[in-house]
């Protein structure tokens, strides 16, 4: 009987599958640390958003991109690597997170579809579910991010 059973992996197939062991492509990885908020600063506080699907949401700046995010214009460009955050929950104490929304800035012409953004929608346990430029996030931001209500399809306040 022990025969058999190493018998079965001796007729020039491998007896382990040959992607055991080997670490298997997850996809892309989420455009900001899994602590982002321990160095990443609030700059909308919690509230109910007339777009991403009605949620309530908090929004968060790396470093690099608060002092862009605060002015909003043309004077203060987002330099490459600034990451912004929007955190969205079902709930108006915003303690139900349902995903994350990033944006992270990139070298010019590394995506010219999205503004030279990386955009993308992240699960709470940090899968991204979409990476790129989805354009149903683009035109939103192509039009209601605009001067005077943002810069470089970027935005702060509700229209």
């Amino acid at each position: 009987m022990l025969a058999l059973v190493l018998a079965g992996g001796c007729d020039g197939e491998p007896a382990v599958p040959e992607d055991a062991g080997v670490a298997q492509d997850a996809g892309p990885s989420p455009s900001f640390p899994v602590d982002f908020e321990r160095s990443y600063v609030e700059m909308r506080d919690c509230r109910h958003s007339h777009e991403h699907e009605l949620r309530y949401i908090r929004v968060l700046a790396s470093p690099s991109a608060l002092a862009p995010y605060a002015a909003l214009s043309a004077d203060e460009p987002y330099p490459v690597g600034a990451t912004l955050v929007k955190l969205e929950y079902d709930d108006e104490l915003c303690a139900a997170l349902i995903e994350y929304t990033s944006l992270e800035k990139l070298e010019p012409g590394a995506n010219p579809v999205g503004g030279d953004w990386l955009w993308q929608r992240v699960s709470p346990e940090r899968e991204v579910t979409s990476s790129g430029a989805p354009w149903t996030c683009v035109n939103c931001h192509t039009y209601h991010c605009a001067p005077p209500y943002g810069h470089d399809l970027t935005c702060a306040e509700e229209l």
